[in-house]
């Protein structure tokens, strides 16, 4: 089981609070309840040190949740310094006393808005600029959830300031308001209820007669429509008297945007959105090309990226290779990064087999510390005549721990 760590943007418990009964407390929900709506879109995010709450929503490979989940201040008040943890492991509609591993998704990746590390760095403490961004959009390579995601609702910022139905789900640990610890990973509603929300900073949005608890950070705010229930925030903070989130508007679609190429069933070259950043893009080439029979040449597939903040240094480089083939002794692969920067990905192998598939190589190691941003190459080489081979696709993955670049590249 996984560690529960109380980030300081995170949810506040205040010790020594009297029990009494509250309006919208944390109740665990009936079992079998967990493939309805709105609760099947739910998951636990687990990371190496936090347990957090987060839901699928808008696209069945991506989900929310809190960016203090994947994220922690260090330093001191004056001197606070944000560092973006690892993507995290994904558990979808978990429901008892431990996370189900068989069931954990390893998500691949998360995009954040880049304001939110400048607000949270200003002020240590909980405070509402920070609340207002935060909130991060992780992916993965597959489905998280069977059926479809919820319904993304860009007005949520307005709905929630009236006489609306609105209910937080997610997996609490503590009950913040009796002060008593819930055990397990199962799944909590604290609603529905009509509780108005007021603004308190941007997209932050607070309300009294609420209370959760910590791990249910990141888990989704829901009004009611009709019938339905649309996801129109995220939990970000609170106190046993209050509650906030961050408030979905037509801003969120600055992540969505950024998701989208990543996230179809053929990956699209990323778009570049202003204001958001992550710890890694993806750069594919899905356009099949003919290498020369038996030319010792190379063909060259460059990818220019200049997505990451000046001088961030790379942590991980990941490729995927499709090429046919009858021979794959016939083939020289090799990855080159800036700087000239190489390594021998396929230096013919194989011999008389047919076709070379590259699945997610990890090459990180080759390329550790040389900066991210510049041209990068798949070169490719036949080098004995005969037969024709094709390269049908490529996918490369380039990632940095710390989007801000604050560490120091070798060139």
């Amino acid at each position: 089981m996984k560690t529960i760590a109380l980030s300081a943007l995170g949810l506040v418990s205040l010790a020594g609070m009297a029990h009494a009964d509250k309006t919208l407390n944390p109740v665990k929900i009936d079992p079998l309840l967990i493939d309805t709506e709105p609760y099947r879109f739910n998951g636990v995010v687990l990371t190496d040190e936090v347990r957090g709450s987060g839901f699928v929503a808008w696209n069945q490979r991506a989900f929310f949740t809190a960016a203090h989940v994947v994220s922690s201040l260090g330093g001191d008040d004056t001197e606070a310094t944000l560092d973006w943890g690892l993507p995290p492991d994904w558990v979808p509609m978990n429901n008892s006393d431990t996370a189900d591993t068989e069931a954990t998704i390893p998500s691949r990746g998360y995009y954040r808005f880049k304001s939110y590390e400048a607000l949270a760095e200003a002020q240590k403490a909980v405070n509402g600029s920070a609340f207002s961004r935060d909130v991060v959009l992780g992916f993965a390579f597959e489905d998280l959830i069977p059926g479809t995601p919820a319904v993304l609702n860009t007005n949520g910022y307005k709905d929630i300031r009236g006489n609306v139905t609105t209910m937080i789900t997610g997996y609490p640990a503590v009950n913040f308001y009796t002060g008593e610890d819930i055990p397990g990973y199962f799944l909590h509603q604290t609603g529905p209820g009509i509780t108005p929300y007021a603004v308190d900073f941007g997209r932050a949005m607070r309300t009294s007669l609420v209370t959760t608890g910590s791990g249910n950070s990141g888990g989704p705010l829901w009004v009611q429509k009709g019938a339905s229930w649309v996801a129109s925030g995220v939990l970000v903070g609170g106190l046993p008297s209050e509650t906030i989130v961050y408030a979905f508007s037509p801003d969120v679609n600055a992540l969505t945007k950024s998701v989208a190429p990543i996230v179809k069933p053929t990956p699209a070259t990323p778009v570049s959105v202003g204001g958001v950043g992550a710890t890694s893009f993806f750069f594919p080439m899905t356009k099949a090309k003919k290498i020369p029979d038996g030319v010792a040449r190379y063909t060259d597939f460059r990818f220019n990226v200049s997505r990451f903040e000046e001088g961030a240094a790379v942590t991980k480089v990941h490729l995927n290779l499709d090429i046919s083939t009858p021979h794959q002794g016939d083939l020289l692969v090799v990855l080159q990064g800036p700087g000239g920067v190489a390594t021998i990905v396929h230096k013919e192998e194989g011999g008389d087999e047919d076709d070379l598939v590259i699945d997610d190589k990890d090459f990180s190691e080759a390329f550790s510390g040389i900066y991210a941003n510049g041209p990068w190459t798949v070169r490719v080489q036949d080098r004995l005549k005969g037969d024709i081979a094709t390269v049908n696709k490529i996918a490369l993955e380039i990632g940095v721990d710390k989007a801000s670049g604050t560490t120091t590249p070798t060139p």
